[in-house]
């Protein structure tokens, strides 16, 4: 493994020693970790954004269409979302 410093502002530091208990072996197996975590989400968005340029909204639509207007299966409506307005 390759060594890496990294300057972290304290209060990251602070929040990585309260969740690895100051072990220096768990601190960089944590931070290895999070920093794996956030090149899949990457990754991943990448990924989503190459296959939304071959969408085709009309396309969408026409399978769209097929679905019957039928009231939801008991367990599967949307959610309601309340007006934060009021």
């Amino acid at each position: 493994m390759n060594g890496f410093q990294v300057e972290l502002p304290g209060e990251l530091r602070s929040a990585i020693a309260r969740w690895t208990r100051t072990d220096p072996d768990v601190e960089s197996a944590w931070i290895a970790e999070a920093i794996r975590e956030k090149l899949v989400a990457v990754s991943e968005l990448e990924s989503l954004e190459r296959r939304a340029v071959r969408g085709d909204r009309e396309a969408y639509l026409r399978v769209l269409a097929k679905a019957p207007a039928i009231a939801p299966i008991p367990g599967d409506e949307r959610p309601t979302i309340s007006d934060p307005s009021s």
